[in-house]
């Protein structure tokens, strides 16, 4: 399996232990704290989200994957708490989302229409789970935006469409 790691971390700003160096946010929560002298906002939270969901299904289709599977999947919060921080939130849950989080547990193969809106709660935080398909692709979505992918295949071809959304792209090995 190849391994990459892809993020919206520019690699050069990394110490020799990996760490990355400069003031960043890393989660939805911190929209509307500075960074840079500038207010992170909702509109630049949504625009780096939907880039990492592009992403996604970029690695799908270069693989022609219409489905993934689920497991483990775990809500990181009860129902109460969930609906009390996403009402703090600056960014609105549609119907479809929450319809969609009530019943996650439940998801055990997503469709490609549905895989935008797994993804999008996997970055939120709002749920964790284990996205594959055997033999083929497995994909981590991590707490403070990072996105691992172990393809059966090098995504070398895809890297440039994915370069051309503002993220990073590293190849590693164990």
């Amino acid at each position: 399996m190849k391994k990459y790691n892809i993020s919206k971390y520019n690699p050069k700003f990394k110490d020799n232990q990996g760490r990355y160096l400069r003031e960043d946010w890393t989660a939805i929560s911190d929209i509307d704290k500075v960074y840079n002298g500038k207010i992170f906002s909702a509109e630049d939270y949504l625009k780096m989200e939907d880039n990492y969901i592009k992403t996604v299904y970029k690695i799908l289709n270069f693989h022609n994957l219409k489905t993934l599977k689920v497991k483990d999947v775990k809500k990181s919060f009860t129902q109460e708490k969930f609906l009390k921080l996403i009402d703090k939130q600056n960014i609105a849950y549609s119907q479809h989302l929450l319809n969609f989080y009530n019943r996650i547990e439940s998801v055990k193969n997503l469709e490609y229409q549905d895989i935008d809106s797994f993804c999008r709660l996997l970055l939120r935080e709002d749920i964790g789970a284990k996205l594959f398909y055997p033999r083929k692709l497995k994909i981590f979505i991590c707490y403070d935006y990072l996105l691992g992918i172990h393809s059966s295949s090098s995504i070398e071809k895809v890297i440039p469409k994915i370069t051309d959304l503002g993220l990073f792209v590293e190849e590693f090995s164990d």
